[in-house]
C-alpha cells in the first residue's frame, strides 16, 4: 500500500468517524458539537479531495472508495433530515412561546386596566364612607 494510497483511506476513515460523532450528537441535541463537527469536516473534505486527485487508484480501490462514499452520502442525508427535525421542534416551541407571551400581555393588559379602575372607584368609595 502506498502511503498516498493509505492516507486518502486514512482520511476517509476520519471523515467517516466524524459523520458517526455527528449522528450522535444529533440525537442527543447537540447542536453546538455538531456544528464544531462540521467545520472539522469542511477542513477534511479539502484534504480527502487532494488525496484523492493526487493518486491513481486501482478498480478495486476506486470501487471500494466508492462504495464507502455513498454509504458517508446516505448517513449524512439522514443528519440533515434530523438536523432539519430540530429546526422545525425548534421553531413550533419559538411559536407557541412567542403564543404565550402574546396571551400574557393580554391578560396583563386586562389586569392593569381592572386595577385602574378599581383604584379609582375604591378611592371614591372610600371618600363618600
Amino acid at each position: 500500500m502506498t502511503p498516498a494510497r493509505r492516507r486518502l483511506f486514512v482520511l476517509l476513515g476520519a471523515y467517516e468517524d466524524l459523520t458517526e460523532r455527528e449522528s450522535s450528537a444529533l440525537r442527543r441535541g447537540d447542536i453546538d458539537y455538531v456544528l464544531a463537527i462540521q467545520e472539522r469536516k469542511a477542513r477534511l473534505t479539502e484534504s480527502l479531495q487532494a488525496a484523492r486527485h493526487s493518486i491513481e487508484l486501482s478498480v478495486d480501490d476506486s470501487a471500494a472508495l466508492d462504495q464507502r462514499v455513498r454509504t458517508l452520502q446516505a448517513r449524512e442525508t439522514g443528519n440533515l433530515s434530523a438536523l432539519r427535525e430540530q429546526m422545525t421542534q425548534v421553531r413550533r416551541s419559538l411559536d407557541e412561546i412567542g403564543q404565550a407571551v402574546q396571551r400574557s400581555r393580554k391578560v396583563r393588559r386586562g389586569y392593569s386596566g381592572l386595577g385602574t379602575g378599581l383604584r379609582a372607584s375604591g378611592a371614591s368609595v372610600l371618600g363618600q364612607a
